[in-house]
């Protein structure tokens, strides 16, 4: 006996749209960048903000990609070890296109899956913020340096305290916020 109906294979677009019905993609925007759930469950906010500057700051050609000699940087300068061929085997396996470099959300992933393997040099960096921001205002002035540098017994001249707060000071405002005092000491290697 012969069914009386037999429905027409589904179309494409419909094996697509019942695809993603069954396996949503839980994204959300956070600082400009659409991330997965897994990065929000093992990243904070502030954490992504910290890693921007990061990914940008070796983004030698700000493309939105670095490729493997650009990650090992970054991931030194996170306190990882990381040889070439770490940096290559990174990428091939978080890269979605297969190609030879990541975007930012594949960085993050990264991140993620080698986190247990760092110092945490974020933390150390932060701390050293929090010691020069001794009011609290979120930013490194002038005086805040000369403050420290006195009450560590280092002597520098005036022009050289001012050589510093430029140096760092990326948006010319005469401080130092916290995303700079990363940038600088990421830079530097001075921690």
């Amino acid at each position: 006996m012969t069914p009386a109906f037999i429905p027409p294979p589904p179309l494409p677009r419909e094996k697509l749209i019942n695809l993603l019905k069954q396996h949503p993609v839980n994204e959300k925007e956070i600082h400009g960048y659409k991330v997965t759930d897994r990065i929000l469950k093992n990243l904070t906010s502030s954490e992504i903000r910290d890693l921007i500057v990061v990914f940008e700051l070796f983004d030698a050609n700000s493309d939105g990609y670095i490729n493997a000699k650009e990650l090992r940087r970054a991931m030194r300068a996170l306190g990882f070890k990381c040889s070439r061929d770490d940096a290559k085997d990174m990428i091939s396996d978080v890269s979605v296109k297969g190609k030879s470099q990541i975007s930012f959300v594949e960085f993050l992933e990264v991140i993620i899956d080698r986190q247990d393997d760092a110092r945490d040099i974020y933390d150390e960096i932060l701390q050293g913020f929090k010691m020069f921001d001794q009011d609290n205002s979120g930013s490194i002035t002038l005086d805040n340096l000369k403050q420290i540098c006195t009450e560590a017994g280092m002597k520098f001249a005036q022009r050289d305290l001012e050589e510093m707060i430029e140096e760092a000071d990326i948006n010319g405002d005469g401080k130092v916020d916290q995303s700079e005092f990363i940038r600088i000491m990421l830079q530097t290697n001075l921690f």
